[in-house]
């Protein structure tokens, strides 16, 4: 089977083209989080927006393109594949090179005087 890698710049991309397809009438931000420590190998990617869909509903909506899944009622962190169709119609696997996406729709509290 065909592994076909995906940058963490081609994934910012994807997730902002598959937010905005979804949710035509909300604006987010899609970007590449700073490193927090002097690791290259793992990255993340922020997604912030003020009003439209609810958290929960983009974090499914983003599910797909993490490789790491963490169970929160374990503790445990595992591995996840993810398959595609290709161009030529065979069956492939699809490798995101990033870690994890976070998520964050300011409450309104914050936006109240």
């Amino acid at each position: 089977m065909e592994i076909i890698c995906i940058t963490a710049e081609e994934a910012v991309e994807k997730i902002d083209e598959s937010l905005q397809r979804s949710f035509p009438q909300t604006v987010f931000a899609v970007r590449l989080e700073d490193p927090v420590i002097e690791r290259e190998d793992i990255c993340g990617i922020d997604v912030i927006w003020v009003d439209g869909p609810r958290r929960d509903q983009v974090e499914d909506l983003l599910d797909a393109f993490q490789i790491l899944n963490w169970d929160p009622r374990t503790g445990e962190l595992g591995g996840r594949m993810h398959y595609a169709v290709s161009e030529q119609a065979n069956f492939v696997q699809l490798m995101y090179n990033i870690d994890y996406i976070f998520c964050d729709r300011p409450t309104e509290a914050l936006f109240l005087s």
